[in-house]
Parts: C-alpha cells; sequence; structure tokens
C-alpha cells in the first residue's frame, strides 16, 4: 500500500532550482531590487530628481530673458514717458485729436 510517485524530473530544471535557490544570488537580487526601489537613494527617485533639476534650469533661464526684457522697457519708459503714455494709454493733451491706425 505504500506506493511512492517518482516523477521524472528534467536534469536542466534540477540545475537552475539550485541557481535558484542559491542564497547569495538570492541575497544579492534582494539587495539590487531593495537600491532600485525602495533606498532614498533609489534610481527612480536620483530620475525624478534629474527632471526636476532640468525643470528648474529652463524655469531660470526663462525668468533670467524676462527679467532683461522687462529692464529694457523700464529703460524705454524712462527715457520716452509722452510716448509710452500716448501708445499704451491713448492719451491726450486738451484739444488734440488722436487716430489710431493699427
Amino acid at each position: 500500500m505504500n506506493t511512492k510517485i517518482r516523477l521524472k524530473v528534467n536534469p536542466r530544471v534540477g540545475r537552475i532550482s539550485k541557481i535558484l535557490l542559491n542564497k547569495y544570488l538570492f541575497a544579492a537580487t534582494v539587495f539590487l531590487v531593495w537600491i532600485a526601489f525602495f533606498d532614498k537613494n533609489a534610481f527612480v527617485t536620483q530620475w525624478s530628481l534629474g527632471r526636476t533639476i532640468v525643470k528648474l534650469e529652463d524655469e531660470r533661464e526663462f525668468l533670467i530673458n524676462e527679467t532683461e526684457a522687462t529692464r529694457i522697457l523700464q529703460q524705454d519708459i524712462i527715457a520716452n514717458k509722452e510716448k509710452y503714455a500716448r501708445e499704451k494709454y491713448f492719451m491726450k493733451r486738451p484739444g488734440e485729436q488722436v487716430f489710431i491706425v493699427q
């Protein structure tokens, strides 16, 4: 009544299972997964921070250009106050007619 069932195992499967159950390989795999995804210096975090740096550098460049354009406009306004008031706010002297040409 004591019958044992023997399964015929392919020698490759036995070798692969030994490799996969190797404690050093398992520890190295766990370590690499931990470093890649869960550590505070994980690859995903570093990639995200790198993208943030690029965005901030682009924004900085944009703001530098905007500041320079505003500085040039300010100098123009200071030099030509009457011209700016007439063009921007359509101001006129009493008794003067203004024609707007676009």
